[in-house]
């Protein structure tokens, strides 16, 4: 039994020997590999340091913390409550920063919103260079707080990622990489991220991602000025707050330079973005980056090309005259909705209300309408006159305070810039603010007598019209004797302003320095004219106020006629006051108390005024020795002769294309021979030629329309069949044959039938009617169709004074 136990043992211990000397050879392996593995991690510990030195590579952990904040609505107050457990009060003093998730239990997660605290102070630096000033953000302070979605970090993701990058080592960028890893697993930007992904993600946004479209300092593209595209730079993003997830739109801030006048200010505009579904294309929005425009290039030009326009108008006007452009083309106006406001207890129209602002309601109270004419462009009267600030159209505008226009460098700095300029001076191509400026200007349409927005494309603007000499003696049809001592009042006064000759001075210094011309004659024989041919010799506008502007209240109407003429001596205007007879009919005890005050009123005012001053009235009594004393010259206008209705008649012939009149030399011999029988005015004359024309061309208009049928043409001189010779009715066979003209075998039908046209091509001698005018297949006026319009104006004429002669007799068969 021993000597078995003895085996067994023996057996045993050459087992356990098999087993321990493979264990412990391995274990000599793995020991040696240990020293081997220690050893080049020691190489290149010390390889790195050498590269390195004074670097502390010993690796870093993460210097943030995750915070819930929730509301405790039986402390009412929020309470902190850290994400990641086990977290030590001595990691808590290393944070950098701090994402803090902020959850109200009554909205739920729909409520939350995220925000970032950073307590860094390498990390605030690096953010401050990096960023700089961003608007709501403040890198010059202790603690710097962020609101989700963090636009001021999303509008500088590229930049700040390549920062993170440039030193990895180094603990603030460490702390960049983590801030921005966190952001980018912020709820608030969940879609954001889901669309960079896309190839189109700096196209595509989303109502919520809109924002990151533009950045403060973007240039972008709106229309808020009659649908002109204009450069702007954005101010304020359309960032959605944590209260506005829901809202129905957003607003976009984005500001231009404009003048007031005395200035030149930035203006801030809000663009209404509002709420759509899915995803939309950038270029679709209401303002579209200038980067992404499909015509930067032209907008670029274009912007240019206005913005020397409005600073030649504006900034760069040494002289009233400068002032001056002629416009054709649209233009925009604020009309203001009559309301209580603007009346007094008489109900009558408040004085001022010229001179009210809008009122929220009215804020859209406008319209665009075409003008043509002179233009002055006045921001500061405009402001003054409408009080509705430096609009695009009816678009709300905010310019930043004057106190802070005055401390920000950018400002004086680009406000002495242009100061510098010459007006023909190029601009700055590298200096974007030449890009902003706005596509209109401010000021007074003289013709319209409006004050309003008109655009600056340059296919509607030029410049004014010099003074030109020859007016007088080319356009006005005025005894010669007239017109000499007219040309030489009006150049003498303007001569006199320019130069301090010795000239005839009043007793009172400053009195009598005027030209006051009195112009007064039935309507239409041309004091209109006449006053409108003096500005243009002048070259200066012509600014017509009528009484109904001034009023019949004495005390506001003394008010109002300093206003105007302030503003005429502002822009050296010739000041028309058209149908002055309140002001000038003599004062005595039988008149009333206020037409006599008005008069005065009148006196008060002009004796101080300086420039040019016209009065004219049709239905002058007397005029008060007061007034006459006064007038430097005044003019009586009669009816006007033979030899002015023919040149009137020949003015606005003239205006017409050749193509547009069948035969020149008959029309002026129907002229020279029966013009005078219809005892026409200026005005009226006008009006039958364009009335002549306008019949006469809708012949062209029906056969091109195919409602007639074209007769066939003879020869160059042969008349065309259905109008044979120059054969037009003239009147009915029942009619006054004293209006019949033109020489036998003329060419001329005798006016008995009317001629009109056959579909057969023969003629018709039937009656035709009250003797209208056939028409031409080509739209030719023939002096046919002029005679028609003056006989339907002397008929009406005619009625009118038969109609007066009755009520009279009616009258008097009543007393």
């Amino acid at each position: 039994m021993s000597e078995s136990k003895a085996d067994d043992v023996q057996t045993g211990e050459k087992k356990i020997a098999e087993y321990v000397e493979p264990l412990e050879k391995r274990i000599s392996e793995l020991e040696a590999l240990i020293k081997q593995l220690t050893a080049k991690s020691e190489r290149a510990t010390d390889q790195s340091k050498d590269a390195t030195p004074g670097k502390d590579q010993t690796p870093k952990k993460s210097r943030y913390r995750n915070v819930l904040r929730k509301w405790n609505k039986d402390k009412g107050a929020h309470e902190d409550h850290d994400v990641a457990a086990g977290s030590s009060q001595e990691q808590k003093e290393e944070v950098a920063f701090t994402f803090i998730r902020i959850y109200d239990p009554s909205t739920g997660e729909k409520g939350a919103y995220s925000q970032i605290e950073i307590k860094d102070e390498p990390l605030i630096k690096l953010l401050d260079k990096e960023i700089g000033q961003y608007p709501g953000v403040n890198f010059n302070t202790d603690t710097v707080t962020l609101q989700g979605p963090f636009p001021a970090i999303v509008h500088h993701w590229e930049k700040l990622q390549m920062r993170a990058t440039q030193a990895p080592e180094t603990q603030e960028c460490q702390d960049l990489a983590a801030l921005l890893e966190r952001i980018r697993a912020a709820p608030d930007l969940t879609e954001y991220f889901k669309l960079q992904g896309s190839a189109d993600a700096t196209k595509v946004v989303t109502f919520q991602t809109m924002w990151t479209a533009f950045a403060p300092g973007t240039l972008v593209v709106v229309r808020p000025f009659m649908n002109t595209e204009q450069i702007m730079r954005v101010q304020d993003s359309p960032v959605p707050g944590p209260s506005e997830q829901n809202f129905s739109r957003l607003y976009l801030g984005a500001y231009n330079w404009d003048w007031d006048g005395h200035n030149l200010k930035r203006v801030e505009h809000f663009f209404d973005l509002k709420r759509f579904r899915g995803t939309k294309n950038v270029k679709s929005l209401p303002a579209i980056p200038l980067d992404l425009h499909d015509k930067r290039d032209d907008l670029i030009k274009t912007a240019r090309e206005r913005s020397k326009l409005f600073l030649r108008y504006t900034v760069h006007c040494k002289t009233p005259s400068e002032q001056v452009l002629q416009y054709k083309g649209p233009g925009y106006i604020e009309e203001k909705k009559k309301s209580a406001r603007n009346e007094n207890q008489h109900g009558d129209p408040d004085e001022d209300s010229d001179y009210d602002t809008l009122s929220p309601e009215d804020e859209n109270a406008g319209k665009i309408m075409n003008f043509k004419g002179d233009f002055i462009a006045d921001a500061q009267a405009y402001l003054q006159k409408t009080g509705s600030g430096m609009t695009l159209g009816h678009g709300g505008r905010f310019p930043y305070p004057d106190e802070q226009q005055e401390t920000e460098s950018e400002v004086l700095a680009f406000r002495e810039l242009v100061g510098k300029m010459d007006s023909k001076e190029d601009l700055d191509p590298e200096n974007d603010n030449f890009l902003l400026f706005p596509p209109r200007l401010l000021g007074y349409a003289t013709k319209e007598r409006m004050w309003a927005q008109i655009s600056l494309d340059s296919k509607f603007v030029a410049e004014a019209k010099k003074g030109d000499s020859n007016i007088f003696q080319n356009k006005l049809e005025l005894e010669q004797r007239y017109k000499d001592m007219i040309e030489s009042l009006v150049t003498a006064h303007v001569q006199n302003q320019k130069d301090e000759l010795k000239r005839i001075q009043d007793p009172v210094e400053g009195k009598g320095k005027g030209l006051v011309l009195l112009f007064h004659g039935p309507p239409g024989v041309g004091k209109t004219l006449t006053a409108e041919a003096i500005a243009t010799h002048t070259g200066k506008p012509l600014f017509v106020v009528s009484v109904a502007e001034i009023g019949l209240d004495a005390s506001r109407a003394e008010r109002k006629l300093e206003k105007i003429f302030a503003l005429a001596t502002r822009w050296q205007a010739v000041l028309l006051i058209d149908e002055a007879d309140v002001f000038l009919e003599a004062r005595d005890n039988t008149s009333p108390a206020e037409r006599n005050a008005l008069v005065s009123v009148l006196l008060r005012v002009l004796e101080y005024y300086e420039g040019i001053i016209i009065m004219t009235t049709n239905r002058i009594r007397s005029i008060d020795v007061a007034v006459i004393s006064r007038i430097h010259l005044a003019v009586q206008y009669r009816d006007l002769n033979t030899q002015q209705m023919i040149g009137i008649f020949a003015y606005y012939l003239d205006q017409l294309e050749p193509e547009l009149l069948h035969d020149r030399l008959e029309i002026d011999r129907f002229i020279k021979g029966y013009g005078d029988h219809y005892q026409l005015n200026g005005r009226q004359i006008r009006n039958v030629v364009m009335v002549a024309q306008a019949y006469a061309s809708q012949g062209k208009i029906k056969r091109q329309q195919g409602t007639d049928q074209a007769p066939d043409r003879g020869g160059p001189n042969e008349p065309i069949q259905g109008y044979p010779g120059r054969g037009y009715p003239m009147r009915g066979p029942d009619e006054d044959r004293r209006g019949g003209y033109g020489p036998p075998g003329g060419g001329f039908y005798d006016p008995g039938y009317s001629q009109v046209y056959s579909p057969y091509g023969s003629q018709d001698r039937r009656h035709h009617g009250d003797g209208l005018a056939a028409q031409r297949p080509d739209g030719k006026m023939t002096e046919a169709h002029l005679k028609l319009a003056c006989e339907m104006t002397r008929s009406f004429q005619e009625k009118l004074k038969d109609d007066t002669k009755i009520r009279r007799a009616n009258n008097e068969a009543v007393s």
